[in-house]
């Protein structure tokens, strides 16, 4: 497996002599019972919601292990430990069926990266750590922990779970608002958030200049233009599928 490469300005940030605090984000993505995505964050010190990539990550009481992988061995299965104080895990467990299949997508930046720090930059980010609750092993009046495994790592569960499309990626990709002048990331799956000369790509895959022009054309050569440059790529499609004739 290729290491990823790091986006230049959150390497040299991280190699500094005095690198910025990094800030732990999550998404709680709920699609697979027609929810919604969650936001939250533990690293607000100020109760005050983080505001990345356009979304609000709420303040919340958390802990979490066992994220770390040496590239050896079986895969983590993380803990997460959410507070339920105020019952709104409840609320969710009763409704999405104990949260069990919703996807937990972990992003690490710095705080200058946020959309209010120091130079704002969704793209530059440590490569996120996506996984699904595989089962809820704590529920109390105070705490909720569920333990998580690698999207790929779900014992007793056909795989894929979702349909095998070869040349189209199903990812939500941003869209430009023009009321703000800035792009949505409110509804976009898709990681990719660079901006700027170079990152604008029409839906033939035609550089353009112009932001509102960016539009994906779901292929993987359009996913290639975007995250050529980091060593890896986020496509849904399915490239090595063969091409099945029935007979």
């Amino acid at each position: 497996m290729t290491t990823p490469t790091l986006p230049p300005a959150l390497a040299a940030e991280a190699h500094s002599d005095a690198p910025d605090p990094i800030v732990t984000l999550y998404d709680l993505d709920t699609a697979v019972y027609g929810g919604g995505t969650y936001h939250f964050t533990d690293n607000s010190g100020n109760g005050a919601p983080i505001k990345w990539r356009g979304n609000d990550y709420q303040p919340f009481d958390l802990e979490s292990e066992g994220w770390e992988w040496s590239g050896r061995g079986p895969l983590p299965t993380p803990r997460l430990r959410l507070t339920n104080a105020n019952m709104l895990l409840s609320s969710l467990i009763a409704t999405y069926d104990d949260l069990i299949g919703c996807r937990v997508t972990r992003w690490r930046t710095m705080a200058r990266f946020l959309d209010t720090g120091a130079t704002p930059s969704p793209g530059d980010h440590f490569p996120p750590d996506v996984y699904v609750i595989e089962r809820k092993a704590v529920q109390t009046k105070q705490v909720v922990e569920f333990e998580l495994s690698a999207a790929l790592d779900q014992q007793g569960r056909m795989l894929p779970g979702r349909q095998v499309i070869r040349d189209s990626c199903t990812h939500t990709y941003r869209r430009w608002n023009s009321l703000t002048g800035g792009f949505d990331y409110s509804k976009a799956s898709c990681p990719f958030a660079e901006t700027g000369a170079g990152c604008y790509f029409d839906r033939l895959g035609n550089p353009v200049t112009d932001p509102s022009q960016d539009v994906c054309g779901k292929r993987l050569s359009d996913c290639r233009l975007r995250f050529n440059r980091y060593g890896f790529l986020f496509t849904r499609a399915f490239p090595g599928a063969g091409r099945v004739r029935g007979s």
